[in-house]
């Protein structure tokens, strides 16, 4: 027994926990080097090598539960084929590498050390099996639609059309993504917000295509991606602010650019005698106008008020940037947002009756798809507060009144 201990002090035992003494490691791995390098041609390797600065572990962190979520091959032919080697991982296709053919591999954010520090940044490299590149490739930006604000990593496509080759890339922080080296020709470009990392679209899940020919220059676009459910709009909730305002809020997100007409609403009393409608307007393009018009107010206000050099202004209120302001705002969308409702307005000669049940009917609203068909809910107008509700307080509302003051009598 004090042989073996003996010998495991002098040749030092295995052990899977992080080495003792000295500073605690808090850097995460660091690619050292790769193989083939980048921008080579005529590459005849196998597999590409990554190798770190130090072990790293076969679990990676980050959301992913695989190596293989880790790694991106374009063109893809699926998820790639990954050997872990403690200080360095090989890199496959599912199929092989093909001849004559230009390649991107992406090592995505998420591979962890030993003691679980997480690499941030991403590392691609770009060669050829054949003699040449390719010219072109696509720049662009992934919207999260519904919130107005860019999309981080994000899974996008280029499938070459009629082949349905695809070329892959993912979206950094700020949702920008660049898909290629690509030849000349037409592709269906998609984007999907990635929830479990299996690159192909659940229900749920985000994204959005388009169709654009790649012609002599590297095209630009945005991609907005958003739920986009097959089945067409049904009303799912009805109110009124007033007798002369409706609201009807759908179960999917409504078709920004479909024309809005007083003839897709229909508003019917027990008797069928219709209701007047005067417009018609989605309830986004409601708050972008209110919103627009905080933001003008906003700029007047700040353009009247008068300039002082720093430090010239009262004690106690700073000159200068606000705190927490350090750059320009993050890239919003190109497209107006979509919305889940309209506000449909009345004519004052047909208002609405309070305890009056109304039958509405939605004609030719689309969803994302294009995809609509009519429906129709029964709406009763509830009956109306009366106007000194606001100052009288409510029955066993707790409200204390003060005491009676005592009456003297007459001395």
């Amino acid at each position: 027994m004090r042989r073996l201990i003996a010998v495991c002090l002098l040749a030092g035992c295995a052990s899977a926990g992080a080495p003792p003494g000295g500073p605690e490691d808090k850097d995460p791995p660091a690619v050292v080097a790769v193989a083939p390098d980048s921008g080579a041609t005529t590459v005849g390797a196998r597999s590409v090598d990554f190798r770190f600065d130090e072990v790293v572990s076969d679990r990676p962190g980050g959301g992913k539960s695989e190596l293989d979520q880790l790694f991106l091959i374009s063109p893809w032919d699926g998820s790639p084929r990954v050997r872990w080697h403690r200080t360095h991982i090989e890199v496959r296709p599912r199929r092989g590498f093909r001849a004559n053919t230009a390649y991107s591999v992406t090592l995505l954010p998420g591979l962890a050390d030993l003691r679980g520090n997480v690499m941030t940044a991403s590392r691609t490299i770009v060669f050829s099996t054949g003699q040449q590149f390719p010219r072109f490739g696509v720049l662009g930006r992934v919207f999260d639609w519904g919130a107005e604000r860019p999309a981080p990593n994000a899974f996008v496509e280029a499938i070459a059309l009629p082949d349905s080759v695809r070329y892959v890339g993912v979206t950094d922080s700020l949702g920008a993504f660049n898909v290629g080296p690509l030849p000349e020709g037409a592709y269906l470009m998609r984007a999907l917000m990635d929830q479990n990392n299996n690159r192909s679209i659940d229900r749920g899940e985000k994204w959005d295509t388009t169709r654009i020919n790649v012609i002599a220059v590297r095209p630009t676009i945005d991609l907005h991606a958003i739920e986009r459910d097959s089945e067409p709009p049904v009303i799912f909730d009805v109110s009124a602010p007033d007798s002369l305002t409706l609201r009807i809020t759908f179960d999917k997100w409504l078709d920004p650019d479909q024309q809005l007409t007083p003839a897709v609403v229909r508003i019917q009393r027990a008797d069928s005698t219709e209701l007047q409608i005067t417009e018609v307007r989605s309830l986004a393009a409601i708050e972008r106008q209110r919103t627009d018009s905080i933001r003008r107010a906003d700029s007047v206000r700040a353009a009247a008020q008068p300039q002082r050099p720093p430090g010239a202004g009262p004690p106690g209120i700073p000159v200068g940037p606000r705190p927490g302001v350090t750059g320009p705002p993050p890239p919003r969308p190109s497209r107006p947002l979509p919305s889940k409702g309209i506000q449909v307005r009345i004519s004052p000669s047909t208002p609405l009756r309070a305890e009056q049940v109304y039958r509405i009917s939605a004609r030719g609203l689309k969803n994302l798809r294009g995809n609509t068909r009519d429906v129709t809910r029964t709406f009763t107008m509830p009956k109306a507060a009366p106007p000194d509700s606001a100052r009288r307080p409510p029955p066993d509302s707790g409200a204390r009144r003060p005491p009676p003051t005592a009456r003297r009598g007459p001395r």
